[in-house]
């Protein structure tokens, strides 16, 4: 996030536009103050001058009654000396100046078209009433003094009417005009003091306005929205425990409120996301492990297949040579039996032939385990009933008692109470439990346990079987290869063709079951099998291998 800049903070807006507003209203609030106050004090000294010129009409009435000019003048120059009379002039109705303190002035005809005179002589009919704002006039002297001047009108009486002297007044209603001007210099210092309050108290309301005003957007605006930013900031750098002290009920506090709800949602969205994600991770594993297993079931498929077909060629080519030798054997047997070849002859001969019997047995038991390996197709003609897989398992050890016997092992057997009936062939289980037996067995050459356990499968419809030793182990290795036919770890020579596995592979294959084999390091091996209840079309097994260390087969 960019730096905020100064000037465009909110609370400078706010505050500049507060001081604007201020400034506009107090200022006209100032100029219109000034300027009532100016035109109070002017009308006001307008009334007072008016009152003047009002008392000096009076004062010189009866003189000009009597028309003693020098009383006149001699009142006219004393009121004419205060300090604030600028002069003093009286106009006959023909505009001459008959009166004035200014007596160079006296005798001078005034110009009637003048601003003082239109007033009243803007028509050919003069006027002869005027209000008081149209009877003074303002201008400045050569000081530069303002200057108020007031015309008051001398109007025409009964008394003054005499011949010789003026016509009756309604003939002539106005004899001349007073003309009093006096200085405003006091007027103007006392405007100029009330503007200078004026401007002062204009100034303190407005300080008295802002300084709260500011202190105000400092608490209630810049602090809560700069609390608003850091928490923004907090949230995009990913703190998403950042919490904003609301303060009070307003709208920003309310924004607060909700800052904090949408960080909270934030977090526990994030919590979400991030198990979703280990669970994805941990689903994708399992997958991924699940692809690992169905990839090595198709390559140990294709391999058996491979090797099956393999099988059934090698059988097919070498069972019937093997059956010829055999036959011939037989008849040499007769023959040298019928020969006259002395006894001790005919024993060392029979003793070789019978040798050689034995080996072509041998080789015909190896062929036979081929056919068996290879007979998936076949299998599905051979009859399947209904057995209890504890009952086949106990044949198959009644075969094994001397062996077993034989190589100090201990047998426990843990079977299932409930019985475990399977729709299986007999004869082949059998021969897979002989199989696996006499490899657990041949495992443990200095002794050990072995442990037979049989578990029905409710869950499933399917039967478990366990056959364990505690000899050392598989090596890892070698645990790929186990089901494969003529593969073996036994070094003895004569020990077994390494058929024994790979036959068993195949007819669990034919009952659509799946075996597993769980070996660990100095803790024997165990292979599980698992043959469903009732017979279905023949899968191959699901092969899983489980542990890394060895033990022989």
């Amino acid at each position: 996030m960019s730096r905020l800049k100064f000037y465009n903070s909110i609370s400078l807006q706010i505050f500049l536009f507060i001081v604007f507003i201020a400034v506009v209203f107090l200022g006209m609030f100032a100029y219109m103050s000034i300027t009532e106050h100016r035109r109070q004090l002017t009308d006001i000294t307008a009334q007072m001058v008016h009152r003047d010129s009002d008392i000096i009409k009076r004062s010189i009435y009866f003189d000009m009654l009597e028309n003693r000019k020098d009383d006149i003048y001699r009142i006219i120059n004393t009121i004419g000396n205060e300090p604030s009379v600028e002069r003093i002039r009286i106009y006959n109705d023909v505009g001459v100046i008959s009166y004035s303190t200014d007596s160079t002035e006296i005798g001078q005809k005034i110009d009637l078209a003048a601003p003082t005179c239109r007033v009243c002589h803007s028509s050919k009919n003069p006027q002869t009433e005027a209000d008081l704002g149209r009877r003074y006039r303002i201008f400045r002297s050569r000081e530069g003094t303002r200057i108020m001047g007031m015309i008051n009108p001398i109007y025409n009486q009964a008394q003054c009417a005499a011949p010789g002297c003026h016509a009756p007044p309604d003939q002539k209603k106005i004899l001349g005009v007073l003309d009093l001007q006096v200085s405003l210099a006091n007027v103007d210092r006392n405007i100029a003091a009330n503007k200078r309050r004026i401007v002062l108290y204009a100034i303190a309301i407005f300080l008295f306005i802002l300084l709260p005003s500011a202190l105000f957007l400092q608490t209630m605006v810049y602090k809560p929205i700069r609390s608003l930013i850091k928490g923004t900031a907090e949230v995009a750098h990913g703190n998403l425990d950042y919490r904003i002290a609301p303060q009070g009920k307003n709208e920003i506090a309310l924004l607060a409120y909700s800052f904090n709800r949408m960080t909270a949602n934030l977090k526990r969205a994030q919590e979400e996301l991030t198990a979703w994600s280990q669970t994805l991770e941990k689903r994708v594993e399992e997958k991924a492990r699940e692809l690992k297993r169905a990839q090595d079931y198709l390559i140990q498929v294709e391999k058996m297949a491979s090797l099956g077909k393999l099988a059934a060629t090698v059988a097919h080519e070498l069972n019937n040579p093997l059956a010829g030798v055999l036959t011939y054997i037989k008849l040499f047997e007769k023959q040298i039996q019928k020969s006259e070849l002395p006894d001790e002859k005919k024993r060392t001969i029979q003793e070789s032939l019978d040798i050689v019997e034995e080996e072509i047995k041998r080789c015909g038991n190896i062929v036979s385990n081929l056919l068996v390996f290879s007979r998936a197709e076949s299998a599905r003609f051979e009859k399947k009933t209904l057995k209890d897989i504890n009952s086949i398992i106990e044949k198959s050890l009644i075969l094994l008692q001397p062996k077993i016997k034989d190589a100090n092992v201990r047998l426990v057997k843990q079977y299932g109470y409930e019985g475990c009936p399977v729709e299986c062939n007999e004869a082949q289980i059998k021969q897979a439990m002989v199989a696996l037996l006499v490899n657990a067995i041949e495992a443990m050459p200095n002794g050990g346990t072995l442990t037979v356990s049989t578990h029905c499968l409710k869950a499933e419809d399917a039967v478990e079987i366990r056959v364990s030793d505690t000899g050392p182990g598989i090596p890892e290795d070698v645990l790929p290869h186990i089901f494969e036919p003529f593969f073996s770890t036994k070094q003895k020579e004569g020990a077994g063709a390494g058929l024994g596995l790979s036959v068993v592979y195949g007819i669990v294959q034919r009952h659509g079951g799946e075996i597993k084999v769980d070996t660990k390091p100095g803790a024997g091996t165990t292979f599980v099998i698992k043959i469903p209840k009732h017979s279905r079309s023949a899968e191959a097994p699901e092969v899983q291998y489980e542990g890394v260390e060895a033990a022989g087969l």
